[in-house]
């Protein structure tokens, strides 16, 4: 499959409120083929090609090259901002949602310490799957956002590819590297928080197990069920500290 196409089928698959967060591959595609493919041929007609990231182009004619490389590159910029605040946006909620299913956990924890403890299975199953399915919720969202840095970073890197064949410019490698240092592409920070979401996914398992046994009817089932897990010990989180937008920077140059 093409990647024109996988990048459809990808847009397609994704949360709806997220389609237009994502690189606009189609039309800044569609926007190169308006350029000579050299110096010398300055006259090809150029056709409206969709977007808000080209609006207004449309209006200016047939413009030079040097024109539509620097239009280019401001769009490509502006992309990267795109990339960038939705990003950061939705790795801090992330943060801060994983934080709080985290202290309902503690707080359930709390509950059968303080000898509150569940009455009955059903009880706790119910609030206990509560937190699970939030778990699994913000997993998937996350794992969402790695592919779409993985994705964005992709379609990026064949728009510049076409570009440098289009014009013999050289653009392809200093812009993949000022690339790589946005917020968008750095996603250790986001790695790590998806991993210890996995574990708690995997703790809540032995917990179950452990807040049942306070209850006496069920304390016969509950010794079986500790019997069949090991004990998980919890390290403290500093994914906050990662959250921070990391170097941000524009790409500016005449070619």
């Amino acid at each position: 499959m093409k990647f024109g196409k996988e990048f459809t089928t990808h847009l397609e698959d994704t949360l709806p409120e997220w389609r237009d967060k994502f690189l606009c591959y189609k039309p800044l595609k569609k926007f190169l083929k308006t350029f000579p493919t050299n110096p010398s041929d300055q006259h090809q007609p150029f056709e409206a090609v969709a977007p808000a990231a080209l609006e207004g182009f449309e209006d200016q004619g047939n413009p030079p090259l040097a024109e539509l490389q620097d239009w280019f590159i401001r769009i490509l910029n502006e992309e990267l901002d795109k990339f960038n605040d939705f990003y950061v946006d939705k790795e801090e909620e992330f943060v801060i949602r994983f934080q709080e299913l985290k202290e309902r956990i503690e707080r359930v924890k709390e509950k059968s310490n303080n000898g509150r403890a569940f009455t009955s299975e059903s009880e706790f199953s119910e609030e206990i799957m509560d937190i699970r399915r939030d778990f699994v919720a913000i997993h998937g969202e996350m794992v969402l956002l790695k592919n779409y840095s993985s994705l964005n970073f992709a379609g990026l890197v064949k728009i510049l590819k076409k570009y440098d064949k289009r014009t013999g410019g050289l653009l392809r490698l200093p812009f993949t590297q000022l690339a790589l240092r946005q917020p968008s592409f750095s996603t250790e920070p986001l790695t790590r928080l998806v991993r210890e979401c996995e574990a708690n996914l995997e703790l809540l398992f032995p917990l179950e197990a452990e807040i049942i046994e306070s209850t006496p009817p069920l304390q016969d089932k509950t010794n079986q069920q500790l019997n069949n897990h090991a004990t998980i010990t919890e390290t403290p989180s500093n994914l906050g500290e990662d959250t921070e937008p990391g170097r941000r920077g524009k790409w500016g140059c005449n070619i």
